[in-house]
């Protein structure tokens, strides 16, 4: 793995959303062709969008809009809440469809 994302350091004027936007092209980049969920999301550019905090959940639900993404996999830890029920659990579409839902509730656009 890198150790810088994309093998370049962070400009200083980086935005928070080309810090996450790098940070995902990378973890994209060297987990595509992983199917072990925990070394996806145990990635350290996953890791450190998780560490991004809540600025981070605008984002992540604007690319959920687009289509179902495994941000449903971060939003847990870093809203604390799972608005997932457990039959749905694994099926990336119904995940999202709860997730745009949970943030209709809380006042996302």
């Amino acid at each position: 793995m890198a150790t810088n994302p994309v093998g370049t350091a962070p400009a200083a004027t980086e935005t928070i959303e080309e810090r996450f936007r790098r940070l995902e092209t990378q973890w994209r980049a060297e987990t595509g062709h992983l199917s072990s969920s925990s070394k996806i999301v145990g990635h350290p550019a996953f890791r450190e969008i998780i560490r991004m905090g809540t600025v981070v959940i605008p984002l992540m639900l604007r690319d959920l809009e687009q289509q179902p993404r495994l941000w449903v996999w971060a939003l847990p830890e870093i809203t604390g809440d799972d608005p997932v029920p457990v039959a749905h659990r694994g099926d990336i579409v119904k995940m999202t469809a709860a997730w745009l839902d949970w943030a209709k509730e809380h006042g996302y656009r």
